[in-house]
């Protein structure tokens, strides 16, 4: 088990928003995280930039899955919402189950902040009128001089229709 002393996601940005090698590797190291969970079917359902975990050599890696996945077992029994609202996928926040698909969601927010180096909608609050936007399709505003292939496949993670999101699977074949 690695131990990540620097920082959570949120924290580590600023040394990654300068290089893309480090952040692809930074997001493969996700994405592949993330891929071993759905192959074991396990959800993380709240998958955020406090989740991920940073320590001093650049490695990156999934946090409270465990008990993310077994407390939104029981919220989603209750049908509550559980998350921070900007990496919640539409549909989760409309009332539907997590599935691996919102989690691809969840992830394509961690890839717009990667690439803007802010948390996503942060100059807003985080309430009803945010998830109500997300629902209607808002998304974080894409950055300039982003490539395109990388803007691509971070819709694609977004769309608004989860049968259309790739794979965790997919995901790491397209980075590597």
């Amino acid at each position: 088990m690695e131990y990540a002393n620097k920082s959570n996601l949120r924290g580590c940005l600023t040394d990654l928003t300068n290089n893309w090698e480090q952040k692809l590797y930074s997001l493969y190291k996700i994405i592949a995280g993330l891929n071993n969970l759905h192959r074991e079917g396990l959800i993380h359902c709240n998958l955020h930039d406090g989740n991920i975990l940073c320590n001093q050599y650049g490695n990156v890696c999934i946090s409270d899955y465990l008990g993310s996945y077994q407390f939104a077992k029981y919220l989603l029994k209750k049908n509550n919402i559980y998350g921070v609202i900007p990496f919640v996928a539409p549909e989760v926040l409309r009332g539907k189950p997590c599935t691996p698909a919102s989690d691809i969601y969840s992830f394509s927010i961690i890839m717009w902040e990667f690439t803007s180096g802010i948390p996503p909608f942060n100059d807003r609050a985080h309430d009803i009128q945010l998830a109500s936007s997300i629902c209607k399709g808002e998304r974080p505003e894409i950055i300039e001089n982003i490539p395109q292939c990388y803007i691509d496949l971070m819709k694609k993670c977004w769309n608004e229709d989860p049968s259309k999101r790739p794979s965790a699977s997919e995901i790491l074949d397209t980075i590597k």
